[in-house]
């Protein structure tokens, strides 16, 4: 992997950083890439990066879409490997990736392997809109060097037992399943939004998710034709599992 330490070297050099002994190239890389803010960086960098991104993907088991058969399908792995028309990010408001470096969110691992394109990207967006990103809503950016075509960001409620807790994780899948339908998208990922760091129970959680999705494409869906939902652990794949048997 000829680019990674003059990549290794170049975000050091912007970051101004002596030593990163203590990782390995490829932490060191991606922890690099955590803290970056690219207001600035050189056509050449991007190159480099997303050669080095790109051997790095060569190196895994890509998730083909057409493995799920049925309109509503359930998948524990990896969301990065899935190429889907969309996967969806649980953001937080500030819409531009977890900056802490190597931690294991979803936030964290989309936009280190998408590239800092998409943070570049969300900068600019961030920047025209003016305030935090609201719960519930979505933005789209490409997803670069991942296997899909695009990532939907969304900031999901940071649980509290409200009512508008309830409401804001529906929105959350709705909005992103209209913005597929608008675009005319065939298939979209999600993670359990708010399951993770925000607190939201699985069991209510995945309830509000599935009959969001139940009802949409039953009601509103024009060109979606698959929606996978992504876990981490045994223990929700199971919960999802029978709440998709119930539901759906």
């Amino acid at each position: 992997m000829k680019d990674i330490k003059w990549c290794i070297d170049y975000l050091k050099e912007i970051n101004n950083i002596k030593q990163l002994d203590y990782l390995d190239d490829r932490s060191a890389f991606r922890a690099l890439m955590n803290i970056t803010m690219p207001y600035d960086l050189s056509e050449e960098f991007y190159f480099k990066q997303d050669s080095v991104l790109k051997e790095i993907l060569s190196e895994k088991e890509i998730v083909d879409v057409s493995n799920f058969n049925n309109d509503i399908s359930l998948y524990k792995g990896d969301i990065t490997l899935i190429n889907a028309d969309a996967i969806v990010n649980a953001c937080n408001s500030q819409l531009l990736g977890c900056f802490v470096p190597g931690h294991h969110c979803i936030d964290n691992a989309i936009h280190s392997f998408a590239g800092l394109q998409v943070r570049r990207d969300l900068m600019k967006v961030m920047s025209k809109q003016g305030h935090d990103e609201p719960n519930g809503m979505c933005k789209v950016s490409h997803a670069y060097n991942l296997p899909s075509k695009y990532i939907f960001h969304t900031v999901g409620p940071i649980y509290s037992g409200s009512k508008q807790d309830d409401i804001d994780l529906k929105n959350c899948y709705l909005s992103c399943l209209k913005e597929a339908n608008k675009m005319k998208l065939e298939s979209i990922v999600f993670c359990s939004l708010s399951t993770g760091l925000f607190g939201f129970p699985i069991e209510k959680a995945s309830e509000i998710a599935i009959r969001t999705v139940c009802e949409f494409l039953k009601n509103e869906n024009k060109n979606i034709r698959k929606v996978i939902f992504d876990v981490f652990s045994e223990d929700d794949y199971d919960v999802y599992d029978r709440k998709i048997k119930e539901i759906n």
